[in-house]
């Protein structure tokens, strides 16, 4: 029986167990359809059908769409022979897999129930935009493919040119796919840069681009520094289950090493960990390190974690990149809760120094320290009040032992004046216990040696900001308005002072930032004291178009002169530094911040952080500048106040940016202005497309740091897309 349809009516069919062998049109290459069942009936759309009962042959042509088990087939004509289970489609073959890859060929002969097959002129899209050409490609048992005479790339083609080269493709002999294991195999492999070989390998794996993890050898890297001398590292990645892996990287120097550094990486459904192990030969001695942190969640509300590192010493860090100029590494263990409006915290830390001008037995252990922090919703006067409180013990084999619990509580309540005045009563309850030994040695020098005390400050304060604004239309709104805030507390006096170990308040910045805080010091280990008036008029302008100009300029007076805080600080006078604060937004392409601190007698510079900011995202530069007549840095290091604490920071950064299509270009340096050198200077060029990313940095360092004399980095990186990367390195 013959039946024939005309030319132009759409015939759909289906082909049962009678038909083809487990009934598979589709699966050519991927591998990744279900399997399909001998009862699962193809169906097909086409033009035109004809069955031949005479010989059992079906042949549909004409547009022919046959699809089963999410995988779909097109062509001119597929011809089904009955009696032998073999299917051939010709003229313009289309594969569709579920995986989303596209099969082209210029026919193909399918048998073994679909899972054999043979193409001629294929062509495929694979994942992550790959493509792959070949002569020819056979398929066995739905689970290997041979192609023969191949090329791969995962660049477009040039749109003026389709017959042009890529930018980059591997060219080889022969390719098998192995679709169970989702695993490529290159025979005499030539990678391609416009055409023109650069380099040949006689065998080359990779994994299908379709497989996010896969283990094998990444692309080798190749390198050279002053104390490596040349060298190549050979990573390998190893996919050990689903949720964890490990890569392994040999570095091999012509003047230090071998060294092996292995990171391994686990995640969990309520966590992840990260280890980082490295060892090897550097210097005439066995150099190691570990990195390693862990995060995990308990529960809706509470989560734990731990970060361990060390390092043998930190020439072998410098030597082999691993983690260059670290002047200390910190270990620690916590356990933190997340209330609604509170936090608690529970942690253990240590510290291991890096530079010679840091002892280790200098350095403290904090074991344990404990924080509670809670702050209430408003109550029914529209008051919040807040609890903080914290416990700590800190060890130091050479130095202050402290062992300190303290509590801190408030009261807020805003309310406004019958003016349009914005009022803000607080009460704070500073109370800390404090048990110390070594206190005449470093952070805290005092004339005794330990100390069982304790101290209470009680600070009342009163807020009051009124602004006036005005709308002014095509000029936009203006608000002026003067702030004022009166403090009252107790006098703390020196001689409080030298019984207390100071841990938190070593370094006292006096801005416009801490104007108005209770206590200016950064921590309670000293605290302000006595009654002061704290002062200032906020002004902004905002215009219609979003530009805008904000600014505020104020100051601090003690009706009491106090004797604790640090020289050139701007409080030890009744009458404190006038300290500003100016913002100017005028268009969306420019920023400008300005801050500052002014002596209250001669107005003369004391502290100038400026910073500004000129483009867009595309085009920017920006720069700062940074002069502060103290250095509070240097703090804790020795019993008088080091002459280093005197002198000036006077400095400017410099940063340019630029992105353009696919080009991206940075570059910037520091120089200090006290010393007239330049601390360092960098640059950065970067470029990508569909398929291939360059990168480039080079790195000057020109101070010293552990008695170097600086240091010069350039690091150049290619990452071809599915393959991976390759760099040089030179140190």
């Amino acid at each position: 029986m013959l039946k024939r349809t005309p030319l132009g009516l759409a015939v759909i069919g289906a082909i049962g167990s009678g038909g083809l062998a487990h009934g598979q049109l589709g699966a050519l290459l991927g591998g990744g359809a279900p399997p399909t069942s001998a009862k699962t009936p193809v169906t097909f759309l086409a033009d035109q059908v004809a069955y031949d009962k005479t010989g059992n042959i079906i042949t549909a042509s004409g547009h022919v769409r046959a699809w089963q088990n999410g995988q779909t087939l097109y062509a001119d004509k597929v011809v089904i022979d009955r009696n032998t289970g073999v299917a051939t489609a010709t003229g313009h073959v289309i594969l569709l897999e579920p995986t989303g890859e596209t099969l082209f060929a210029d026919d193909a002969v399918l048998s073994n129930g679909m899972k054999d097959a043979v193409l001629t002129a294929v062509s495929a899209r694979l994942a992550e935009n790959g493509r792959m050409v070949a002569n020819g490609a056979r398929r066995t048992n739905d689970q290997i493919d041979e192609l023969a005479r191949v090329i791969y790339s995962t660049c477009d083609l040039c749109k003026s040119d389709p017959t042009a080269a890529p930018l980059w493709q591997i060219r080889a002999s022969s390719v098998t796919r192995d679709l169970q294991h989702k695993m490529i195999e290159y025979r005499n492999a030539e990678m391609e840069i416009h055409g023109f070989p650069v380099f040949y390998l006689p065998y080359l794996t990779q994994p299908d681009p379709s497989v996010r993890r896969a283990s094998g050898l990444l692309i080798p890297g190749i390198g050279s520094s002053s104390r490596l001398g040349f060298f190549v590292t050979i990573p390998y990645f190893l996919v050990i289950n689903d949720s964890s892996d490990v890569t392994l990287t040999p570095i091999i120097g012509v003047k230090q090493g071998p060294v092996l550094d292995a990171k391994y990486r686990l995640a969990l459904n309520n966590g992840a960990l990260d280890i980082d192990v490295s060892g090897g030969h550097d210097a005439g001695k066995f150099g190691d390190s570990i990195f390693s942190d862990g995060t995990f969640d308990l529960n809706n509300t509470w989560r734990a974690g731990f970060a361990y590192n060390h390092a043998s010493d930190p020439q072998y860090l410098d030597d082999f990149h691993i983690l260059p100029n670290a002047a200390e590494l910190s270990s620690n263990a916590y356990l933190e809760g997340f209330g609604s409006g509170s936090y608690a915290r529970l942690e253990a830390d240590t510290y291991q120094g890096l530079v010679v001008s840091v002892s280790q037995s200098d350095l403290p252990i904090v074991a344990p320290y404990g924080q509670f922090d809670f702050e209430s919703n408003p109550d029914f006067l529209g008051g919040r009040y807040s609890i903080d409180a914290a416990a700590f013990n800190v060890l130091r084999d050479v130095g202050t032992n402290t062992r300190q619990a303290d509590l801190t509580g408030g009261y807020s309540l805003p309310f406004a004046g019958p003016a349009g005045q914005l009022y803000t009563a607080r009460i704070e309850l500073v109370a800390a216990g404090y048990q110390a030994t070594g206190l005449s040695q470093q952070p805290t020098f005092s004339y005794i040696n330990s100390s069982d005390t304790t101290r209470g400050q009680a600070y009342g304060a009163v807020f009051m900001r009124w602004p006036f604004t005005r709308d002014s239309g095509i000029l936009g709104s203006q608000i002026v308005e003067p702030e004022v805030q009166l403090v009252a507390a107790p006098e703390i006096g020196t001689s409080e002072n030298y019984r207390i170990p100071n841990e938190d308040s070593l370094d006292l910045e006096y801005s416009d930032a801490n104007l108005f805080d209770l206590n200016r010091y950064p921590g309670i280990d000293r605290l302000d004291g006595g009654e002061r008036a704290d002062y200032a008029l906020h002004a902004a302008w905002y215009l219609p178009g979003g530009q805008w100009l904000d600014g505020l300029i104020g100051q601090s007076y003690q009706f009491h002169k106090s004797t604790d805080y640090l020289p050139d600080s701007g409080l030890n006078d009744n009458a404190s530094d006038i300290v500003a604060r100016a913002t100017f937004d005028p268009v969306s392409w420019l920023d400008l911040t300005y801050r500052t601190r002014l002596s209250h007698v001669d107005l003369g510079r004391r502290m100038i952080d400026a910073t500004a900011r000129l483009g867009d995202a595309q085009y920017s530069i920006s720069g700062g500048y940074l002069y502060s007549n103290t250095n509070p840095y240097v703090l804790g290091t020795s019993s008088a106040i080091p002459a280093a604490y005197f002198t000036a920071r006077d400095e400017y950064t410099a940063n340019l940016n630029a992105n353009y299509g696919a080009y991206s270009f940075a570059a910037g340096t520091e120089r200090n202005i006290q010393t007239g050198q330049f601390d360092q200077a960098n640059f950065s060029f970067g470029w990508q497309n569909e398929c291939t990313a360059v990168s480039a940095v080079f790195y000057e360092r020109f101070t010293s740091f552990n008695l170097d004399n600086g240091s010069t980095t350039l690091l150049v990186q290619i990452t071809f897309k599915t393959l991976g990367n390759v760099g040089f390195n030179a140190l």
